[in-house]
């Protein structure tokens, strides 16, 4: 990807003046220009009407060759269903960068045949992303090679490899995009699932039950679960559940990839084919 000029957005929670300015900081120090929406530093949270037009104005800025967006939090479920899908048409390839909250633009890109959605850090993560997520960052934007990594296998379909493209994102978001019928089809893609602890694991599991139940999953190449964050006795909930979960799919299941609220994330291009071996080494 040829980029030059990022431009900052945000269709969920606003970021602080001080992650702002450290994460613009280190884009131009890497070389970049920067344009910063309005609406990214507050002081309050922009009506969701005015999100949706500061996105597409920057999304059809022919200066910009990459959309990041600055957090997530909450919002997008506002934002997404008021946007000019034909409007974004008229740029299908520019890459838009988040997850979390960004979750459901991302997978409804995908569902509108809509830009290129990379789920990865956000601006708010410059100062803490590990070496190793930096290394793996950069390669997928530049279409490098990635290294193979070892993942769990809680089920292994028959058929041996599997191999699809990603789609996925935080359970929540993705249950959410589901219910309103707005998620992509998940037949031949693999899809990825992560969770914060602010979202309770009784919750959760539920809506990763619906989903299964609801044929969310059907067709699928696999799932792999990724980091959730909960501790202690949701922790050990969401543990119990994973096996079950695992059982009630038709597709090969994994677990154990770095991806999620950590400073280890690994970026997933959508774009970008994936496969896992019967073992579980996923390249």
């Amino acid at each position: 990807m040829n980029i030059a000029t990022i431009g900052i957005v945000s269709i969920s929670s606003i970021i602080s003046p001080t992650q702002l300015d450290l994460g613009t900081n280190a884009l131009v120090q890497a070389g970049y220009r920067v344009k910063v929406a309005p609406n990214v530093a507050g002081p309050e949270v922009a009506p969701a009407a005015e999100r949706a037009r500061i996105l597409e104005r920057f999304w059809l800025d022919p200066e910009i060759d990459m959309l990041l967006f600055s957090r997530g939090g909450e919002g997008a479920d506002e934002v997404v269903p008021l946007l000019d899908w034909d409007a974004l048409r008229a740029r299908p390839d520019l890459p838009v960068v988040g997850f979390s909250d960004v979750t459901i633009l991302l997978n409804a890109m995908l569902a509108k045949g809509v830009g290129h959605p990379i789920s990865g850090p956000m601006l708010s993560y410059a100062g803490r992303l590990t070496p190793e997520a930096r290394d793996w960052f950069r390669r997928v934007m530049s279409g490098a090679p990635l290294p193979p990594m070892s993942l769990d296998v809680l089920r292994a379909a028959d058929g041996g490899e599997v191999s699809g493209f990603p789609m996925g994102g935080h359970a929540t978001r993705l249950h959410w995009l589901w219910k309103q019928g707005l998620a992509p089809s998940a037949a031949g893609r693999i899809v990825f699932i992560e969770c914060t602890a602010r979202h309770k694991a009784p919750d959760v599991i539920a809506g990763l039950r619906e989903m299964a139940d609801g044929g969310f999953f059907d067709g699928a190449s696999a799932v792999i679960l990724c980091d959730f964050r909960h501790t202690g006795e949701e922790r050990a909930a969401l543990d119990a559940f994973f096996p079950s979960f695992a059982a009630s799919l038709t597709c090969s299941v994994f677990a154990g990839f770095p991806y999620g609220h950590v400073p280890g994330i690994r970026a997933l291009d959508f774009r970008r084919k994936v496969a896992i071996s019967a073992d579980g080494v996923m390249r």
